[in-house]
């Protein structure tokens, strides 16, 4: 169903000659698509410095990078626990009320952690607190936006939407890291960063009250638990859509654990401070902008098994490369090595997310995905799990340790999977 403004409007992919960047752009003709992008770029700029904002409180408050670790743990445990249920609930109530239940929700946790760092009463409890309120929003509202993107963009379309939303991910992950850590660093208050995700946030409710009432069909003849059970049961005895979950363990999972140990790496390896911190940070999102738009600019990618695979294995060597650069003496300009190497692990993250994507979907019938998709995020989120025994090791050790054992794990899994499955290479 096309969005009614748009009805009858020729595709850019329709229209010949037309030119490669107006294809790359093409869903952005259309209103509540455009919204909700809208919605995208601000909700990512303010959980991104969220995320920035709380790894630096944490770090201030206990100088310990296993609290790091744990707090990364504690954010992705309601994922694990809830994530399974969002593609169910997205096909059984109101995707628009939905979301703004969800954002309003964040909101209140933003302004909330914003007095309690401002009045001076802040304590570790509280980030703790904090991180398992906004993980259960983030657990219920990406599979929500994700299943309302087809009602708002004709089907030879989402995917292009589905893009699109990835680059808009991955942009923020450029700009507002770098920009929060600075205003932390020049204001002397994390309260500051949970100010600035407030009011983007107040942005995201906006444009979700601007979305035009979807008329959907609400699927509730299945209960949650049936329909969750046949997702699974798909999943297992289906080798072509296991493979991919498992091969994804990798850089989608061991590899994401990089972004906890970031801060501590910035102030262990490279001595520097919070606007050295949020400008690496902001390195792989443009590196991984980047990437996504690289790939989105050559349409049909022909051989996505061997592009998985080259991708995944840059992705370990610049995590391996990472923990090289502490063996290297502090007269070395360690920061300029390491801004390159952050580029390379984002770019190759989201280039191999998007091969490991689309050979998943590829696998799937179109009935299953929405619950396989939000088992795919289940499986990502796992890295929480990881996340404080890499902090652990880079209390005992020291970070860069940490990131070379993050790397050669990637490596480790890429590894098994294609001694497991050689012609995962030929897909």
């Amino acid at each position: 169903m096309s969005p009614p403004d748009l009805q009858g409007m020729p595709l850019a992919d329709d229209i010949p000659n037309v030119p490669r960047l107006s294809r790359t752009f093409a869903s952005l003709a259309y209103r509540e698509f455009r919204l909700l992008w809208l919605g995208q770029l601000c909700q990512s700029s303010a959980s991104f410095g969220e995320r920035v904002t709380r790894s630096w409180l944490a770090l201030d408050l206990t100088g310990s990078a296993f609290q790091l670790g744990a707090l990364e743990l504690t954010r992705g445990m309601a994922t694990l626990v809830l994530g399974m249920w969002g593609g169910v609930l997205a096909d059984r109530f109101d995707k628009r009320l939905l979301l703004m239940l969800i954002q309003t929700w964040t909101f209140s946790f933003y302004a909330l952690m914003a007095w309690l760092v401002f009045s001076g009463n802040l304590e570790l409890w509280h980030l703790y607190a904090s991180a398992v309120g906004l993980s259960l929003s983030s657990a219920v509202n990406q599979p929500v936006r994700g299943a309302l993107i087809p009602s708002l963009v004709p089907e030879r379309l989402v995917i292009n939407a589905m893009s699109l939303n990835s680059i808009a991910t991955n942009a923020t992950r450029m700009a507002a890291p770098v920009t929060v850590a600075a205003l932390i660093q020049v204001s002397g208050s994390g309260g500051w960063g949970y100010v600035v995700s407030g009011a983007l946030y107040a942005l995201v409710l906006l444009s979700t009250a601007l979305l035009r009432t979807i008329d959907e069909e609400l699927s509730r003849q299945d209960s949650m638990l049936s329909s969750l059970v046949q997702g699974w049961t798909f999943i297992v005895r289906h080798r072509p859509v296991l493979t991919q979950l498992v091969i994804g363990f990798g850089p989608l999972t061991i590899g994401f654990t990089y972004q906890a140990m970031l801060v501590v790496y910035t102030t262990d390896t490279l001595r520097q401070g919070a606007a050295a911190y949020g400008a690496l940070y902001s390195c792989a999102g443009l590196g991984a902008l980047f990437g996504g738009l690289v790939l989105a600019s050559f349409g049909v990618v022909q051989r996505r098994g061997r592009l998985l695979l080259a991708t995944g294995a840059l992705n370990g060597v610049a995590m391996l490369s990472m923990g090289a650069l502490g063996l290297l003496p502090n007269t070395w300009p360690l920061f300029l090595a390491a801004v390159p190497l952050l580029m390379l692990a984002g770019g190759s993250q989201t280039t191999f997310r998007a091969a490991n994507n689309g050979l998943l979907l590829a696998a799937t019938p179109r009935e299953l995905r929405g619950r396989v998709m939000g088992l795919d995020e289940v499986f990502r989120s796992s890295g929480t799990l990881i996340a404080p025994a890499v902090g652990a090791l880079a209390d005992g050790t020291n970070a860069a340790v940490a990131m070379a054992v993050i790397g050669a794990g990637c490596l480790l899994v890429l590894a098994a999977v294609f001694v497991w499955q050689p012609n995962i290479r030929e897909l």
